[in-house]
């Protein structure tokens, strides 16, 4: 985005019709950008509705562990959306939509490979998906380069960076670590008396298959680097709505799981019950799910104290020239000994003068 003259440096004619003119084009631009997140929305929605890949194939809205993920993702991306065209944190809601569908990426790619070993050619649902992940990526492209994303650190960080930065890392290790492994234990009891356990949903597994697994460490990996990189970012109130989509992409997973202890087991173990005659069986998720909702609810604590500490500054105006006057009425903070303009801050949003200002 073009730069506004420091306080010592008077505008010209030509700066302010330049400065209109590339604001002009980076609101139209990042206008668009919101719009193809909406389109992504959208195109989830209409995702649940044809054949999606499974065993056999149904659609979305018919199995409601996989109703539950769609809905948390459309949630995402919707929110996303909000952002950005209400002008409220137009870069938070295009970090939100990077970190919701990169980690999006290993979700569909692990569908695919699913529907693939099935030899299920009939899913249009999950080409309706990628669509969307795709046009809410070319929006988050479209926007990131209208858009000021990444701020230099013009000072030492705060202690509460320091130390929230420091947690964030072994709370993300953890959720990928328990990400992996089996969420889900079925007691099954026959009709003979004998038992038989089950537990189902290791990434790494053999019966799983080469290319699940590869999507399943593709949507782990992300989450944790994602995490990470949220709790580093600078302006922290933008790494704040990043680390808001990894917790929507991870808290879809844990709410799927969670719909799926309800429902009927032929649902959810299919063939794996083929000539056993039930007389009792129970579902039950194991400790690494309820570590895993440990770290997204840290997660989203993390996020919650990124954002706070984004607007902990308090603004001061900074003397024009000799005059002591503001300059232009435009909030000026000290930050490391130097005068800067708001826009580079988190503290002033929404600012009148850019798309949205944050």
């Amino acid at each position: 985005m073009s730069e506004f003259p420091w306080p010592d440096q008077p505008a010209s004619a030509g700066e302010k019709r330049s400065a209109t003119s590339a604001t002009t084009q980076d609101w139209a631009g990042t206008a668009v950008a919101g719009l193809l997140l909406v389109f992504a929305a959208g195109l989830h929605v209409a995702a649940m509705f044809p054949a999606y890949p499974g065993s056999p194939a149904k659609s979305v809205i018919s199995s409601p562990d996989q109703t539950a993920i769609y809905i948390c993702l459309e949630v995402g991306w919707a929110l996303a959306s909000f952002l950005v065209l209400s002008r409220l944190s137009a870069r938070g809601g295009i970090a939100l939509a990077a970190s919701l569908g990169l980690v999006e990426i290993g979700f569909l790619f692990t569908d695919t490979a699913s529907g693939l070993q099935v030899s299920n050619d009939s899913a249009p649902g999950i080409w309706l998906a990628w669509a969307g992940l795709i046009a809410g990526l070319a929006g988050v492209c479209l926007g990131a380069s209208g858009l000021r994303m990444l701020q230099p650190a013009r000072a030492l960080p705060r202690p509460s960076f320091v130390v929230r930065a420091g947690v964030t890392v072994p709370v993300a290790i953890v959720a990928v670590a328990a990400y992996w492994p089996s969420w889900d234990h079925y007691h099954l009891v026959g009709t003979s008396g004998r038992t038989i356990d089950i537990t189902i949903g290791n990434a790494f597994a053999p019966t799983v298959g080469s290319w699940v697994t590869t999507g399943e460490v593709i949507a782990g990996v992300a989450i944790g680097a994602l995490a990470i990189v949220a709790a580093l970012w600078s302006p922290s109130s933008v790494g704040a709505w990043a680390m808001g989509g990894v917790v929507i992409a991870l808290g879809s997973q844990l709410i799927s799981g969670l719909v799926q202890v309800h429902e009927p087991l032929t649902a959810t173990l299919g063939s794996n019950l083929s000539g056993v005659n039930l007389s009792a069986s129970s579902l039950w998720l194991t400790a690494y799910w309820s570590v895993d909702v440990a770290a997204a609810a840290a997660l989203t604590c993390l996020a919650v104290w990124a954002g706070l500490e984004s607007r902990a500054t308090p603004l001061s105006a900074a003397p024009d020239n000799a005059s002591g006057n503001p300059s232009n009425g435009v909030a000026i903070t000290p930050l490391g000994g130097q005068w800067h303009h708001s826009d580079e801050l988190d503290e002033h949003w929404p600012a009148p003068t850019r798309w949205p200002g944050t």
